[in-house]
């Protein structure tokens, strides 16, 4: 009997873990789609208020979701300081501190990266086409993703229903 309960919970935590990694990526997708409304709201704040980037960066927070609220309202406030660093090197360390724990990949982060570099330093007309040029990059990690999540999310489900089964064997 405890040996039936050991097993049952051995699946369970195993099931349990595959649906972990399979939310893990469906709370990616939303985090895109996030980023994406958060880059055009700024491209709008740019484009039509010509507001500076620590004002835009604050109006824009207001109306965010949780990571990213507090990484643009970090930012805003960094840049108030006027202590000599540049956008592209606060952008990143608040990258670092602020979306550690989100679920955008490395390469997501590292793409973010790349367009705080040419925000602030470059006219208008060239931060908008940077602006322009990450939304497409942008829209095709959304796609990727979202063609694939469910795909995905049951294929880590079997995997840790498979993997827990198999512990189970070995184990009894």
């Amino acid at each position: 009997m405890l040996k039936f309960a050991g097993a049952c919970l051995i699946l369970a935590s195993a099931a349990g873990i595959g649906r972990s990694f399979g939310m893990d990526l469906k709370k990616r997708l939303q985090e895109l789609r996030a980023l994406k409304q958060l880059v055009c709201m700024l491209r709008g704040e740019i484009r039509y208020t010509k507001s500076p980037l620590p004002e835009a960066f604050f109006h824009i927070a207001g109306r965010l979701p949780a990571p990213f609220a507090g990484f643009l309202f970090a930012v805003a406030k960094e840049l108030g300081k006027a202590d000599g660093r540049s956008l592209g090197r606060i952008w990143e360390e608040r990258i670092e501190k602020d979306l550690s724990a989100s679920h955008l990949s490395r390469a997501d982060k590292g793409q973010l990266e790349t367009l705080g570099e040419l925000l602030g330093y470059l006219d208008l007309e060239m931060q908008l086409s940077a602006i322009d040029l990450y939304l497409e990059q942008l829209e095709l990690s959304i796609q990727e993703a979202g063609g694939s999540v469910g795909q995905k999310q049951r294929l880590y489900q079997s995997l840790g229903v498979a993997g827990g089964v198999f512990l189970v064997i070995l184990l009894i």
